[in-house]
């Protein structure tokens, strides 16, 4: 029989080993449950009061000798109902403390870092913190990726990733090279951004969004550089603004 599941739901082996001889000698004494289970005798006390407090066994007093049962399988079910009240209860004071650490997060947000991301993996992953980060209704700044942006492996990166942010409600702003304006029409329009096309030159793959500037260089490697400073950031977000009212729509 496969008992991973008893594992998963909170008994260890020892536990599984003497809750099934139980099963099997019906009302017993602890010596017939070691030979049983093939348990340590030091340990078999702590292993029934472990199941008695699971409500998986009781015990009835004979000629002052104490003799152990398994209680009703059902009562599985029930270990496992208060396990997921115990889950819902751990939910509810992680999300009393969201605020204090999301406060020790805004505390450390002038903290000038900068994190590399690898590999398409690790790509989706520096792109989602941009959908964790802003908030419904927020926009970022984009000063797009060039003739790359015609490779189907990027068409269905995009595809993916704007997917989540429209469900987020997350606006964007981007600035085109009037050179790949085709091809940005063709495979990169979607619901949530305003577009502007320049014949000036301008950087690629930079995505600026809360006090991160983020630089995507797409090769048989794609490669993600996030740089967090405000100051940085600042003087990325007055150049885009700068080249925005420059651009044609």
């Amino acid at each position: 029989m496969d008992t991973k599941i008893l594992n998963q739901i909170g008994l260890n082996d020892s536990e599984i080993r003497v809750y099934f001889a139980l099963l099997e000698l019906d009302e017993s004494s602890v010596g017939a449950i070691i030979e049983k289970a093939k348990v340590q005798d030091s340990k078999i006390y702590v292993i029934l009061e472990k199941l008695i407090e699971k409500g998986l066994a009781s015990f009835v007093i004979k000629n002052n000798v104490k003799h152990y049962q398994a209680s009703d399988p059902k009562n599985l079910i029930e270990l496992l109902d208060n396990k997921e009240k115990e889950i819902v209860n751990q939910k509810q004071e992680i999300r009393k403390l969201i605020p204090a650490i999301e406060e020790r997060r805004t505390l450390r947000a002038d903290k000038q870092e900068a994190i590399v991301f690898e590999g398409i993996e690790g790509v989706k992953a520096a792109f989602n913190r941009i959908i964790d980060t802003l908030k419904p209704g927020e926009e970022y700044l984009v000063f797009t990726l060039g003739e790359e942006l015609g490779l189907p492996i990027v068409k269905t990166f995009f595809q993916n990733y704007h997917k989540k942010r429209i469900e987020k409600k997350i606006k964007v702003r981007l600035i085109v090279n009037q050179k790949i304006k085709e091809i940005f029409r063709k495979n990169h329009l979607y619901p949530g951004m305003s577009t502007r096309y320049t014949n000036l030159g301008i950087p690629t793959g930079i995505f600026i969004y809360e006090n991160k500037v983020m630089s995507v260089v797409w090769s048989d490697k794609p490669t993600a550089f996030v740089i967090s400073s405000k100051a940085n950031t600042q003087r990325y977000r007055e150049f885009f603004e700068y080249l925005w009212k420059l651009a044609k729509k």
